[in-house]
């Protein structure tokens, strides 16, 4: 009986169900498209990171990265990342040649990481031809070709073709110069590959080299169900005299944003809840008061305050019914259609790429958000019932019938 009653007292007032009911539907779409919009936030920029630049896991001489000293090579590095490319888990690796110079134009010079690549293998690895945007992935150019990021090509001012020279100290401690030719620019939301690397293929730098050919750097790529920290420390134990570190000991500014994340949608949650709360106590408190006499009566004939306070309850879970499977198929629409076409911010693209972000953004979420978001809103739209259902019992049933 109570819930015929509650179900009839919903439909008795239209508009002020609607209200509930589509803040019901706004709270969920807004919750589960912003929790896709940051996902796309934080996927576009790890992605790139780790897919382009840092992998899962990388391998240097444990005094490498203080100073980046050529001398601080990987013992036998072309054979140790043979090795480790036939373990369960780890579908490529790469190697690299390292060091710091500049490098310089007609106009200007900056400092760089030079980074000697096979280029066959780093595309392989980290894509690096898929980030080209003007000129070849090492072609046309037979001697000492080089790829740049765009940034850095702005700040040198140069173009396809135009003549750099890289300076840095051999093994030996001389300084040597080597003349080299831009053959491709590259552009990624990753800061360093836009404005701090320059791509030259191992062998030619090796020639400049007094210590030939040595490897400063592996690079490791796993699958993606695979944890990378146990193949890290499987490293580690078998190569003590090596370092091996994950992207997350690599970039800590990743493991950091992932926390700010979560962080940030704890504190989504929290503010679109309390409007919601709010919205229904303040609807649902309406519905009582303009009810007094009604109640009182009910109260008069016999009904217990539990029932009273069990009704409005339930009135406010059935609006939740009602709302929730919308939201859901609205916020699910949502996701779907942003998530092929894409949040288009190229207004903001100058200030995103600085902060290594793309402009275009891919929202998506997993199956349990739209199960958790669903549950939380329901639940705070009781909560939100409570203070109304317990004014509804407070009222004196003799004072109720006589109010006008």
């Amino acid at each position: 009986m109570i819930l015929k009653i509650a179900w009839k007292n919903v439909w008795r007032s239209r508009g002020r169900s609607m209200v509930v009911m589509g803040s019901i539907v706004v709270g969920i779409w807004a919750l589960i498209f912003g929790t896709g919009f940051m996902n796309g936030f934080m996927e576009s920029y790890m992605a790139d990171v780790i897919n382009h630049d840092v992998s899962n896991f990388q391998i240097h001489n444990p005094q490498f990265k203080k100073d980046y000293d050529v001398k601080l090579f990987i013992p036998d590095g072309e054979k140790k990342a043979e090795e480790i490319r036939s373990w369960p888990g780890v579908k490529r690796t790469v190697t690299r040649a390292i060091l710091n110079g500049m490098i310089s134009s007609s106009r200007k010079g900056s400092g760089v990481q030079i980074r000697g690549i096979d280029p066959e293998k780093e595309a392989e690895v980290t894509r690096l031809d898929s980030l080209i945007i003007e000129g070849t992935y090492f072609e046309g150019i037979k001697r000492n070709p080089i790829i740049i990021g765009e940034k850095l090509a702005e700040e040198l001012k140069i173009k396809l073709k135009s003549k750099v020279v890289l300076t840095f100290n051999d093994a030996k401690g001389n300084l040597t110069a080597a003349a080299y030719r831009v053959v491709g620019i590259v552009k990624s939301s990753s800061v360093k590959i836009n404005s701090q690397y320059a791509f030259v293929r191992k062998q030619d730098l090796f020639n400049n080299l007094a210590n030939g050919a040595q490897v400063h750097e592996i690079a490791v790529v796993t699958d993606e169900q695979i944890d990378e920290e146990a193949l890290v420390a499987k490293y580690n134990i078998e190569y003590p005299d090596d370092q091996a570190e994950s992207w997350r000991e690599i970039a800590p500014e990743l493991a950091f944003m992932q926390e700010m994340y979560s962080q940030s949608l704890y504190i989504l949650l929290v503010i679109i809840m309390l409007a919601l709360v709010f919205g229904i106590v303040n609807t649902m408190l309406m519905a009582v008061l303009e009810r007094t006499r009604e109640l009182g009566m009910l109260m008069a004939i016999g009904m217990n305050k539990f029932r009273v306070f069990f009704m409005v309850v339930i009135e406010t879970i059935y609006l939740s019914i009602v709302g929730a499977p919308i939201g859901l198929l609205v916020s699910w629409l949502t996701i779907k259609y942003y998530r092929h076409a894409g949040v288009d911010l190229s207004n903001y693209s100058q200030g995103l790429e600085s902060f290594g972000y793309s402009s275009i953004l891919y929202p998506f979420v997993t199956g349990d958000a739209y199960l958790i978001v669903t549950v939380g809103v329901v639940i705070t739209a009781i909560i939100g019932a409570l203070y109304p259902a317990w004014k509804a019992i407070s009222l004196n049933p003799v004072e109720a019938l006589h109010k006008v």
